[in-house]
């Protein structure tokens, strides 16, 4: 569970600011591959929505992606949903568990032969994408990019955390430039890679 943890936590620094929501790593040390492919939710819903950014597209490249790689060399499929920082914590986290039972259902429905190999992980909220979303911004001033940083990176509690987001004059350009990014479902295919040598 530690190492999946990990994984997870590498595709989702790994996958930020991937426009087209594909990402490949290689793990040398096991001889495996790793692919992470991203789809999208609306506020406060969790419904799969294909007509929503780029959620068709994204289903086409996992299909594709499982039918080139083929079912018997796939390890596992970590499925990751989260929720964007904002409202009730409790309510978010329930929200990335509807997120992620819609993905299971989706990934059982179009592909049965997966079912085993499924890991779902509701991830509550997505602070940590957020961190890196603002980190990596090229539109606001630096100061400002680290006063945003210093306060997720704080040990305040959740409530004045979000308080102090809101209150952060930037938060209207995040809101609208990022949070749609963070309430998603990601999938990571863990797969061995019979080309790597070692």
């Amino acid at each position: 569970m530690k190492r999946i943890a990990q994984i997870v936590a590498s595709l989702l620094i790994l996958i930020m600011g991937v426009t087209k929501g594909y990402a490949q790593i290689t793990l040398h040390s096991e001889v495996k591959s790793l692919v992470g492919i991203e789809v999208h939710f609306r506020l406060n819903d969790s419904r799969l929505d294909l007509d929503y950014m780029d959620n068709a597209r994204s289903l086409a490249q996992f299909t594709h992606t499982v039918d080139s790689i083929g079912v018997h060399l796939i390890d596992s499929i970590v499925v990751v949903s989260q929720s964007s920082p904002e409202g009730p914590y409790a309510y978010n986290m329930q929200l990335s568990q509807r997120r992620a039972a819609t993905m299971r259902r989706a990934i059982e429905r179009r592909h049965p032969e997966l079912k085993e190999l499924l890991r779902v992980h509701p991830d509550g909220e997505s602070w940590m994408q957020l961190r890196e979303f603002v980190k990596n911004d090229t539109i606001m001033h630096q100061e400002h990019i680290d006063e945003v940083l210093a306060i997720i990176d704080s040990n305040m509690d959740i409530a004045t955390k979000k308080r102090r987001m809101k209150e952060h004059f930037v938060y209207p350009y995040l809101y609208l430039t990022y949070y749609p990014r963070i309430r998603n479902s990601i999938f990571c295919i863990i797969y061995y890679d019979i080309h790597v040598s070692i």
